[in-house]
């Protein structure tokens, strides 16, 4: 009774034994694997993302608004041929430039607008029109249409009269007018057609 007692505590002897002999040499498999994924990836001591943060763009929206506009509103143009031409200069391809009742129009194409957008011309238009607003022009607003290179329209801007007046009254920043303008801007997109039935 002893023996068989004595045998079954030595027998719960060993295999504690083998337990925490296995237990032992996982734990020194584990601190090989932690060593090796340490010696791989170093302890970050900085913030984890300070130098993989990509450089802001070339130019800020605020910075070309401030200066486009101010660029073309001192400019002088004294009538709506003269807009055109003005913009013609800054490599802007006019279409046409006329009156339809109280606002002007004109209709641009924009071969930039994959690398710039449309932010660069709408800049340039609005300091344009404050230019001829400046020199007596008389519209309710400037409206504008963005052509691509087709040509076809698939955008749209307007400059209201009381937006450039107020800036070249100083009431308004040439980023506050910009700003202004540039929220009018309209871009038309067209979903991919796609060959498939609806019962596929």
């Amino acid at each position: 009774m002893n023996r068989n007692a004595s045998g079954g505590e030595c027998e719960g002897s060993t295999r504690r034994r083998f337990l925490q002999g296995g237990a032992v040499v996982a734990a020194v498999g584990l601190a090989g694997c932690i060593e090796e994924m340490g010696t791989e990836f170093p302890q970050n001591t900085e913030w984890p993302v300070s130098e993989h943060v990509p450089g802001l763009p070339v130019e800020e929206r605020s910075a070309i608004l401030e200066e486009r506009i101010p660029e073309l509103a001192s400019a002088e143009i004294a009538d709506p041929d003269g807009l055109a031409s003005t913009l013609e200069e800054y490599e802007m391809t006019v279409e046409s430039v006329e009156r339809d009742r109280d606002v002007l129009t004109l209709e641009y194409v924009n071969t930039d607008r994959d690398d710039e957008g449309n932010i660069h011309d709408v800049a340039l238009l609005a300091g344009g029109y404050a230019a001829l607003i400046d020199a007596g022009y008389d519209a309710v607003a400037l409206d504008a249409t963005i052509l691509d290179d087709a040509p076809a329209s698939y955008g749209s801007a307007t400059v209201e009269t009381p937006h450039a007046e107020e800036y070249n009254a100083g009431v308004l920043t040439a980023a506050e007018y910009g700003e202004l303008v540039v929220s009018t801007i309209e871009s038309r997109r067209y979903e991919p057609a796609v060959d498939v039935a609806p019962e596929e």
